[in-house]
């Protein structure tokens, strides 16, 4: 892995596949806090790839602020705009209490109650998936976590499919306008229902979240707009990044299927397993309020830091043999959903559908046939397969 200079993090092209994590294995064995300034780019920053920095850099709410953006295209104008106001790009006390509130409808006990509708869904979308074979199997998984996000949240049917859209576009279209607008189309369109809903308080999920309690303030029509936003991409995209890899290796690996087949290995395991490998949210980023020590490398005060889950979950010190996909991986200890205060809220949802998907494709599935090249979206923050030709067959 040795080489006279370091890869480039920014090369064009480098995420449209895998070789990203050729670059990352260098660093981690290399340079594992190294700094990174961009060619074009006013600023540098240092990029973290171990597992235990990037995980104490997740866990320090005190010293890694959250409050100036925790990717690496953020805008200023756009960052501020939401700081303390949505819960990815806010700190303590801020945090705290949102998450306080919002964390609400995805507890035990209410997830427990959508099981049952989640299994529906997936049964519903693999059937159709059979019955009538996509040259993009995408275009049916991309049901599974819109179809369950919406209806948690209440949305009207007749609008799911033109969320599914909308979040696709913000997150993934190459056109930066088209991005903007299509985040501005979703703020718009939560905005009137928060607002149609302060009439009517028909939307039960809507009304868990403006209850106030003694242990629950309730949060502003501003902060509930930002924040759906962000429940419904966390809810949406990850998921079915998730979901499009985890097929894609069982496709690739019908050894490992054959594991999960033979109940050698629960789909719950498996589950961790895809989450792993897939690390839809490829980097985070924060930025020290004060002198902090990362690794080896001093990081001033105003500095960002970008960590690369990507990296983490590939670091051999963690994992045996972290480049071997293992359904049957036992201690997984994967940082797709982050750590600390800003684990991801919906991950217990995120592993309802996944493991559902997997017993699902057990029962009624008997092959995957790899029918061609799947296609990367070739993003370094929102990362994953946005083209799986795969066939599925009773």
């Amino acid at each position: 892995m040795k080489q006279q200079a370091p890869p480039d993090l920014f090369e064009p092209g480098l995420f449209d596949g895998t070789r990203f994590y050729d670059a990352f294995a260098w660093y981690r064995a290399n340079d594992p806090v190294s700094w990174q300034h961009p060619a074009g780019e006013p600023e540098g920053f240092w990029s973290v790839t171990k597992y235990h920095d990037v995980v104490s850099v997740h866990r320090d709410s005190t010293r890694m602020s959250s409050t100036k953006g925790m990717r690496l295209d953020s805008t200023d104008r756009a960052v501020d705009a939401v700081a303390n106001k949505m819960l990815i790009v806010s700190d303590p006390p801020d945090h705290t209490r949102m998450k306080r509130v919002l964390i609400q409808p995805f507890s035990n006990e209410v997830l427990a109650r959508a099981e049952e509708y989640v299994e529906k869904v997936v049964a519903d979308v693999v059937a159709a998936a059979v019955r009538n074979p996509e040259p993009d199997l995408i275009k049916h998984l991309a049901r599974i976590p819109t179809d369950v996000i919406c209806a948690i949240m209440g949305l009207p049917r007749s609008d799911w499919a033109w969320i599914g859209e909308k979040t696709t576009e913000a997150f993934e279209s190459p056109s930066e306008v088209r991005r903007i607008t299509a985040n501005s189309e979703i703020f718009k369109y939560f905005y009137d229902l928060v607002s149609e809903n302060r009439r009517t308080a028909a939307n039960d999920f809507i009304n868990t979240l403006t209850t106030r309690t003694d242990s629950s303030p309730q949060l502003t029509d501003e902060e509930l707009v930002f924040n759906f936003s962000g429940i419904l991409a966390g809810g949406n995209e990850t998921t079915r990044y998730t979901l499009a890899s985890l097929t894609h290796q069982l496709a690739e690996h019908p050894d490992q299927w054959s594991r999960i087949i033979e109940g050698e290995v629960d789909p719950s395991v498996a589950t961790e397993e895809g989450l792993r490998w897939s690390v839809p949210g490829m980097h985070v980023m924060r930025t020290a309020t004060e002198a902090v020590r990362v690794g080896e490398a001093e990081i001033e005060p105003g500095q960002r830091v970008v960590t690369w889950i990507g990296s983490a979950n590939r670091d051999a010190e963690i994992f045996d043999n972290p480049d071997t996909f293992d359904v049957g991986r036992t201690g997984n200890r994967h940082v797709s959903f982050g750590a600390g205060r800003h684990m991801c809220l919906g991950s217990r949802l995120a592993r309802l559908e996944i493991t559902a998907y997997l017993r699902t494709l057990r029962s009624t599935v008997g092959s995957m046939q790899l029918e061609g090249e799947p296609r990367y979206n070739g993003s370094n923050f929102t990362w994953g397969l946005n083209e799986l030709p795969v066939v599925l067959s009773a």
